[in-house]
């Protein structure tokens, strides 16, 4: 089955001279260019009458709160300033989009970012290693202590339970409580999500955001031990790399802290257990009924027929003895050109990947142009230092005088308050980047070539997503020219190498014959 590619546009206009024809000219041109590359054109954001140097644009912002919803895979504008001419608001939005798994393309501009720029992020996490393990290691220690007594060490409570104000801890909740207990009655008596959610419609009970419950309400209740009385800590999954926790994923058992029987139990323990290993078997049960295929080269893949986007698709081969998954690339224009087998394609990017970007000549020019990104980024935020701390200052006076507006009963302000933090967030986080480039004057070939090395096992590991994490950095494109034939074609891959801004030359590998015996 084709996987749709869908595309969002985002057209803004800023100056009273400008018109209205501005947003219908930058729109006619983004569909343009979703013909062309064979997106499905899903939505579009204008702002009228919006400067992109600030990120109070409505549609801008229901867009990046559209991306979270997953109704999109591109936002394409039609040159970068239409996004954000504010580069601390374009990263801050970017790794938001990035996150929700959504990129940022350009009709007129190469917007990716550059294989240095990735390289380069990496290195100065690495530096700043050392000062946030120490923050975290002291801030951990007080948060273990709190444990260990069972006062709640932040975040929301689950539902059915509540932070007693005096004391910390958390104790039942009496409105709320018997939802809870409804819901592992059901699992334990066979019920489906559906009826167990209606169940606690019916009695009136809502969600923590006052909506009614769904099948997809519920979440992680069945494995949550505070139900039964156990105070947990520590139990999700190390932050990523916008420093965001995916409170789904768990930590093993022997790495969570618990503390049994601190907690008023809402279920008795027979009744969690029970419950629990029926939801881990229905999810077992699930996961084996899907199979889920993971092309590594999405959007990379072009016809050189018609110039359409190649998509991925899979079908069971009935007629095999084992009804066999078949994966590949089709070609979106439904123009006649071949179909390309998926392993054929990724090995062939992934073997040409090696021997130029990750070859002795490819990993020196690497470090070379890291070396230089670095010196331009650290004379340039020299003189920013001052002027980020300034404003984070009179953001800082702005939010408190807000909350304090809040208090005395001024609404309206919500929205101005969280756009405020998010800016606060972004300027903290270049802040924190210059302050370590300034504290070393140049980064060792030798913390270079470790992130490169890093790339280069994630390219041969077993793990499909370490892969395509790799491939999306450096494969420009691939052109796929004109056959009928699924095992003789002519294929061009272009490589993106290391200039500022990931624009400029590209790193062409000649057209490959592939044959199959």
């Amino acid at each position: 089955m084709t996987k749709l590619i869908r595309a969002a546009a985002y057209p803004r206009y800023s100056s009273d001279n400008q018109r209205e024809e501005s947003i219908t000219a930058q729109l006619r041109a983004i569909q343009d260019y979703c013909q062309r590359k064979g997106y499905v054109l899903v939505e579009s954001y204008p702002d009228e009458e919006r400067s992109a140097t600030t990120d109070r644009r409505p549609s801008f912002q229901r867009m990046i709160a559209d991306s979270a919803k997953r109704l999109f895979d591109i936002v394409v504008v039609h040159k970068l300033d239409r996004f954000a001419r504010n580069r601390y608001d374009s990263a801050h939005y970017k790794r938001i989009l990035k996150k929700n798994g959504v990129r940022v393309e350009s009709v007129l501009e190469q917007l990716d970012d550059s294989p240095e720029s990735v390289i380069l992020e990496s290195v100065l996490e690495g530096m700043a290693e050392y000062y946030s393990m120490n923050l975290a290691r002291e801030s951990r220690k007080g948060m273990l202590e709190n444990a260990m007594k069972g006062i709640h060490t932040g975040g929301r409570p689950p539902y059915g339970l509540k932070v007693n104000k005096e004391t910390r801890k958390l104790e039942i909740d009496e409105d709320r409580y018997r939802a809870v207990q409804i819901y592992f009655q059901g699992i334990d008596n066979g019920l489906p999500l559906e009826g167990i959610a209606d169940a606690i419609n019916e009695k009136g009970f809502r969600t923590q955001e006052g909506r009614k419950f769904t099948k997809n309400s519920f979440g992680e209740w069945a494995s949550n031990r505070k139900y039964k009385g156990d105070f947990t800590w520590d139990v999700s999954s190390e932050k990523d790399e916008d420093g965001k926790r995916n409170t789904n994923k768990k930590k093993a058992a022997e790495q969570q802290i618990f503390i049994p029987g601190i907690i008023p139990a809402i279920i008795d323990s027979a009744l969690w257990e029970r419950v629990n290993a029926k939801m881990s078997e229905r999810k077992r049960t699930a996961g084996r009924m899907k199979a889920k295929v993971n092309y590594l080269l999405t959007g990379k893949i072009t016809c050189g027929q018609c110039g359409a986007l190649y998509a991925g698709n899979s079908y069971r081969n009935s007629k095999s003895a084992d009804n066999t998954l078949l994966t590949y690339y089709k070609c979106q224009g439904k123009c006649g050109n071949t179909s390309i087998r998926k392993d054929d394609i990724e090995s062939l990017a992934i073997e040409k990947l090696l021997d130029t970007c990750f070859s002795e000549a490819g990993t020196s020019e690497i470090i070379a142009r890291v070396k230089e990104l670095y010196d331009k980024q650290r004379s340039d935020g020299r003189a920013e230092i001052a002027p980020i701390k300034n404003e984070l200052k009179e953001l800082e006076q702005t939010v408190e005088n807000w909350i304090r507006s809040l208090g005395k009963g001024i609404r309206g302000l919500e929205e101005r308050i969280v756009e405020a933090q998010q800016r606060q967030e972004a300027l903290e986080y270049e802040l924190h980047k210059i302050t370590i480039m300034q504290a070393a004057k140049e980064i060792d070939d030798d913390l270079i070539l470790s992130i490169i090395n890093d790339k280069k096992h994630l390219l041969l590991s077993g793990d499909d997503e370490d892969k395509k994490q790799v491939l999306q950095e450096y494969v420009d494109r691939i052109v796929i020219q004109p056959s009928t034939d699924i095992n003789n074609y002519d294929t061009e891959i272009t490589y993106r190498v290391f200039s500022n801004g990931g624009e400029g030359s590209r790193t062409v590998v000649p057209p490959i014959l592939l044959c199959h015996l």
